[in-house]
């Protein structure tokens, strides 16, 4: 039977207790009802109760009428039940729940209200016991339910806030007690943190706002603080309602997720200063914000670095931090000396580090020097340079005594190790830019252009040096091996590149060539091209290379005038051997011979001799005549003397002297001038250059064959051409004939011995005196040799 029934009822019992005249249907519900009725007298003696008692307790009615009523209450409840009736009687209580006992010893859960009344015309008392075995069968189940849940379980009073019941886990979680629980507020027990929760709690849950899962700090009987998820719903136990509230314990999880929040912090302030140290650009500022990121992440009062001087027995603070309200120490920590505080590197380089939450347990040396400072505990790490002790940082709280986790010391320690690495790298890059000023100056005084070649990249450094050496700024060169390759000449490439891959394959110990370079001015440079591999892979594959390139422009140039003298020297000496000796040794024979028989000798025998005579005498003297001109050109002794000089005369005058020469060989000379015409020339210089073209025409035409020579005029320069009709000049010989290091020579077609250096006189002396040479020939076709000389 619901409460509303029971209420209903217990209603229309009082109504039928208070009709007198309707007998019959009071007697009929007062048997059929389900609830035990009992009618006492004043004293509360049993004087009717209706079948229900009899039926669920087991009792006759003769057993039980007369009876007190305390009879059907357990014994050990019958003195609470006298005062819990009394108050029901005297309005101090509604109801009392003290159970029944059955003839078997049976309880029944009751919730028993006393009213007033008559019974057969006798004032009495109507005792309504209301079943509640159903009730508490239920109530039982969720108790059960309720005690053994794994979650936290409390039910307390929604408005008052007091505690009626807890569950086992609760109790085991919380450390307390159930009577330590029953009857107090979460307030009285300071179980929130927050001690607004619960009220705010309340206000959701009677605006009807889903109360779930919400994440709230308890505190222990101890003072441990959890994390608990936290829900709350309104519950009814019989007429009343009560706030029911659960709650599951997520402190392993939140440590976890707080552990994992830690590291990831950690790991970020590592990623940041392993990045912040990556360059040494600015490297003091990026120390000063190391140590501050660090300052934060531990939040201790003060953070700095030491390093010690040179000879290793003084420390100087170089590096400080310091939180809000702590007052630095840099100024007065300078050139501290060890010896006074002997225990601190001692216990550094022991133990890798001086630790204590609690600096009076540090030796004494230490005590006395930290204690002025306000400190109360400290960490400090040893910085290593090069296996060497550098220096060292430190952590100083002054304001409580810290506790260090260990992973939060390691993480330091790591730190410290990259701290250590960023000072090792900016001493060898302070040696290293000292060596370098020192190559350089070294490079500077010996005039070498500096090259550095990442092999891998194909980056290459160019120094200031060989940029100026080849008149280049650094922005037109772009900083890679292609620019180089650019820049060599073609013709020296495939030596420079077998010299170079020799090196790179380790072949050679050393990379060495000698090449041209092209310069911003168009020209060519020699340089001599060293170079080595400095650093190879696990592989021997070559990383990287240095080197340098040497003007040796001045050198290349005395190397090829010490060649040319060479050649000239040996040419001179060939001339001397064969082509002067054997005219000379040909004149000696003839003028013995006619001196010999000259009493058998005819006229006409004799004046042959003297014809070939002279002709063999003008032939050496025009090669003496060469020789001296070609030694003093050679030597530099030969100056162009230009004048105004008609040069028809020097044409007819070497035709006239070489008719005996064209009239041995029957050949036809035609010049085709009508005038005079005048130059600005060396006259000698002319002559020469006129003859020996003319003797070339003569040597070169065969027998009958025709030579002529003409001239064109413009308003600046004369040109004279010359042409023959031999065999022609290939290509080839043309390119020898006018090259400044060739002597080319071939014999005439009545097989007339050459030198080839009255070509080159001709070439040199045209040049000396402002005119052009060139040559045009097609063999079979004969040769036509042209020159030109500037107009007066």
């Amino acid at each position: 039977m619901n409460s509303h029934n029971y209420r209903r009822n217990e209603f229309s019992v009082e109504k039928e207790l208070n009709i007198k005249d309707d007998e019959s249907n009071f007697r009929n519900f007062f048997n059929n009802i389900d609830d035990f009725l009992f009618v006492l007298d004043l004293n509360g003696n049993i004087i009717e109760t209706n079948n229900a008692v009899t039926r669920l307790l087991g009792y006759t009615k003769e057993e039980l009428i007369g009876k007190n009523v305390l009879f059907v209450h357990p014994p050990e409840f019958r003195d609470q039940a006298q005062i819990t009736v009394g108050e029901m009687i005297s309005g101090i209580s509604e109801s009392c729940p003290i159970p029944l006992i059955s003839k078997t010893n049976t309880y029944i859960p009751v919730e028993t209200r006393v009213y007033f009344g008559n019974w057969n015309g006798e004032k009495s008392l109507i005792g309504v016991s209301r079943n509640l075995s159903e009730i508490a069968f239920s109530e039982s189940k969720f108790h059960e339910v309720f005690d053994n849940s794994p979650e936290i379980m409390a039910i307390s009073e929604i408005d008052s806030g007091i505690f009626i019941d807890a569950n086992k886990i609760f109790l085991n979680t919380l450390g307390y007690t159930k009577s330590e629980i029953i009857g107090k507020k979460s307030s009285d027990l300071k179980l929130f943190q927050d001690p607004l929760i619960r009220s705010e709690i309340v206000q959701k849950i009677n605006n009807n706002i889903t109360l779930e899962n919400e994440n709230v700090i308890t505190q222990t009987k101890n003072g441990q603080l959890l994390n608990f998820l936290f829900s709350a719903t309104k519950i009814k136990i019989q007429t009343k309602e009560y706030l029911l509230t659960s709650a599951s314990d997520v402190t392993q999880i939140k440590n976890i997720e707080k552990k994992l929040n830690h590291n990831l912090l950690q790991q970020t302030l590592l990623a940041d200063i392993s990045q912040n140290l990556n360059s040494l650009n600015k490297i003091e500022q990026k120390l000063n914000d190391t140590i501050e990121l660090l300052g934060k992440h531990t939040n201790v009062s003060r953070v700095y670095i030491f390093e010690d001087e040179a000879d290793g027995l003084t420390t100087n603070n170089t590096f400080e931090w310091c939180n809000e309200s702590i007052s630095p120490q840099i100024e007065e920590l300078q050139g501290i000396p060890y010896e006074a505080i002997p225990s601190w590197k001692k216990i550094l380089n022991e133990n890798g580090k001086v630790f204590s939450t609690n600096i009076k347990e540090l030796p004494d040396d230490l005590y006395q020097i930290l204690e002025p400072q306000g400190i109360k505990s400290i960490l400090v790490l040893p910085l290593y340079v090069k296996e060497k002790f550098y220096g060292f940082m430190g952590f100083d709280e002054c304001v409580l005594n810290k506790t260090w986790e260990h992973d939060e010391i390691e993480l330091l320690r790591t730190i410290s190790n990259i701290i250590s690495n960023t000072f090792e790298r900016i001493i060898i890059k302070k040696q290293l830019s000292k060596s370098k000023e020192q190559l350089s100056m070294a490079i500077e005084n010996t005039e070498a252009g500096l090259w550095d070649w990442n092999i891998v990249t194909g980056e290459v450094y160019f120094s200031d040096i060989w940029l100026r050496m080849l008149g280049y700024d650094r922005s037109e060169v772009e900083p890679n091996v292609s620019s180089w390759e650019k820049l060599v000449h073609p013709d020296d490439m495939p030596d420079v590149e077998k010299a170079l891959n020799d090196h790179l394959t380790g072949k050679t110990e050393f990379y060495e060539a000698t090449h041209r370079l092209l310069c911003k001015s168009g020209a060519w440079t020699w340089v001599l091209d060293k170079g080595k591999v400095i650093e190879r892979d696990a592989h021997w594959n070559p990383i990287r290379a240095i080197g340098t390139h040497f003007n040796i422009e001045n050198q290349k140039e005395t190397e090829l005038e010490l060649k040319r003298i060479n050649a000239t020297k040996d040419k001179f000496f060939s001339i001397i051997a064969h082509d002067l000796r054997g005219p000379i040794g040909a004149l000696m024979q003839m003028i013995d011979y006619i001196n010999d028989k000259e009493d058998e000798i005819s006229n006409d025998v004799l004046f042959s001799f003297l014809k070939k005579l002279k002709y063999l005498t003008k032939d050496t003297f025009t090669l003496l005549e060469n020789l001296l001109y070609w030694s003093m050109e050679s030597n530099n002794e030969l100056l162009a003397e230009p004048k105004i000089i008609n040069a028809k005369d020097i044409i007819k005058t070497n035709i006239g002297l070489s008719n005996y020469i064209s009239k041995s060989k029957n050949q036809t000379i035609t010049a085709e001038i009508n005038d005079d015409f005048f130059v600005y020339a060396d006259e000698n210089m002319v002559n020469l250059i006129f003859r020996n073209l003319l003797s070339n025409a003569m040597k070169f035409t065969p027998i009958n064959g025709k030579i002529k020579i003409s001239v064109i005029e413009n308003s600046q320069f004369v040109q004279i051409s010359i042409l023959d009709s031999g065999g022609g000049i290939s290509k080839e010989n043309i390119e020898k004939i006018l090259s400044d290091d060739n002597f080319h020579t071939s014999r005439g077609t009545s097989n007339e011995k050459g030198t080839g250096l009255g070509l080159k006189l001709c070439k040199d002396f045209i040049k000396k005196n402002n005119g052009a040479f060139f040559i045009e020939s097609k063999i079979g076709k004969g040769s036509t040799f042209v020159f030109t000389l500037p107009k007066p």
